[in-house]
């Protein structure tokens, strides 16, 4: 079986920008999961995550994403389903965008064969480490969706 990567992106000195990070350990920390998964902390992202991307052979990314939705509401997405969106509609993801870093890992180095991407909406992205009263409100459901997604990208079939 293929190993899967699952990568949390944020600032968690940013609020509710870290909640792909906090989502991750949650998702980590809920049970005990086969080996063959790494989770890993990608900070706020960018190009520095190439060598994890070029590393991973399948990848499940939690991250915030301004996607206009109520905060706390999440999409599970494809690379594929936010690319087909204009590019002044596309869910913003950090300064360098992470579909950026996908598509040009994609381009000259090796990109992982899946890729599923858990987007959430945050309310407030400001200094402070604490997430705002919507996202932590939301974070059960979050997790829930996180796990189950997790564990289906473990258990194929």
């Amino acid at each position: 079986m293929a190993r899967l990567t699952v990568l949390g992106i944020g600032n968690i000195l940013m609020r509710d920008d870290g909640v792909g990070v906090r989502v991750m350990e949650a998702v980590r920390d809920s049970r005990r999961w086969p080996g063959t998964i790494d989770f890993i902390d990608g900070g706020a992202g960018g190009l520095n995550l190439l060598n994890v991307l070029e590393a991973a052979e399948r990848l499940i990314v939690f991250d915030s994403a301004d996607m206009k939705l109520t905060p706390g509401e999440f999409r599970a997405v494809t690379p594929q389903q936010v690319c087909e969106q204009p590019a002044e509609h596309r869910a913003t993801m950090h300064d360098v965008p992470f579909m950026e870093t996908l598509t040009l890992c994609a381009q000259f180095l090796h990109k992982p064969e899946e890729v599923k991407i858990l987007a959430i909406q945050p309310a407030v992205v400001d200094y402070g480490r604490e997430l705002s009263d919507e996202l932590k409100a939301a974070m059960p459901a979050i997790v829930r969706a996180g796990v189950e997604l997790v564990a289906s990208a473990a258990n194929p079939g």
